[in-house]
């Protein structure tokens, strides 16, 4: 198949408070698209990521806390769920199931350090990934996070890793680009409009071609959209383009989208299926 979309409707249901009203209508949307309609687009349903990647990713103490604490537990089984997602839709590509994969979550993951998490994260679900492609004998993977808050989680646990190359959107005003470690952030401010955004997508991505990855993680954020609550001011039109860039610079080595930030149902519904319906080389920009 073209894509594999991973898909649970307790991300509906029991996701973090903030991300979980647009889970239903956006997958309703995609529903009555078309694009699941024959063999190119299939929805599978995860299960619950084996703790044995967590307790790789996490520390003990964390695990412990978010299992424990008051606020967190009621998120634990939910994130553990989203994990799952994530590493389903990465199997599955790494084996040649899907050409490429959209994974639903009900919590996201990149602001979840090995000991710490904040910002609707419990357990960094990528990482997760990542340990488990591992296993299966990949070994080098770009991961382009365009949600525009800093991806701290993710930078903290890739950041030294030479086989990782970590581009960074954010909304600070400054861009910084360790050529050593193969971290980029891109610093384009606060109201970052369309224009702005696709065209430094553009410039990192052709930095990204010479890295010899064998998979593409985006960890990707409809709070950027001008109606959503993360500080860019991109409109519906930027995410059909921005995953024509990143599938072009890509190729064919495979791209797992993981759905981050964002509360909006309106902006969800048109957003994720158009990446979809681009991913499996539909409906045109």
């Amino acid at each position: 198949m073209k894509v594999a979309v991973i898909y649970h409707e307790d991300f509906g249901t029991d996701g973090h408070s903030v991300l979980k009203l647009r889970i239903k209508p956006s997958f309703d949307a995609l529903m009555k698209s078309g694009l699941v309609d024959g063999k190119d687009v299939q929805v599978l349903r995860p299960k619950p990521v084996l703790l044995g990647l967590v307790e790789d990713v996490h520390t003990k103490e964390h695990i412990e806390n978010i299992r424990h604490e008051p606020y967190n537990m009621i998120y634990y089984n939910v994130a553990l769920l989203s994990a799952g997602s994530v590493v389903m839709a990465a199997e599955m590509v790494a084996e040649g199931e899907a050409d490429n994969a959209f994974a639903y979550t009900g919590t996201a993951g990149h602001h979840a350090s090995p000991g710490s998490c904040w910002g609707f994260c419990y357990f960094n679900d990528v990482a997760m990934a990542i340990v488990r492609l591992r296993e299966m004998g990949l070994e080098r993977f770009l991961i382009v996070d365009v949600d525009p808050h800093f991806g701290d989680g993710t930078r903290n646990i890739f950041g030294d890793d030479p086989d990782v190359f970590h581009i960074n959107f954010n909304h600070q005003s400054r861009s910084n680009y360790d050529t050593t470690n193969n971290n980029y952030d891109v610093g384009i401010g606060f109201n970052a409009e369309n224009d702005q955004f696709l065209n430094e997508l553009v410039s990192v991505m052709e930095l990204a071609k010479d890295f010899d990855f064998q998979l593409c993680f985006v960890i990707f954020g409809h709070d950027s959209h001008r109606d959503d609550y993360g500080g860019f001011d991109l409109t519906l039109s930027a995410y059909p383009k921005m995953t024509n860039i990143i599938k072009d610079a890509v190729g064919d080595r495979g791209i797992v989208f993981v759905l981050s930030g964002g509360s909006n149902g309106k902006v969800a519904s048109v957003a994720i299926p158009g990446v979809i319906a681009v991913l499996a080389g539909g409906w045109p920009v």
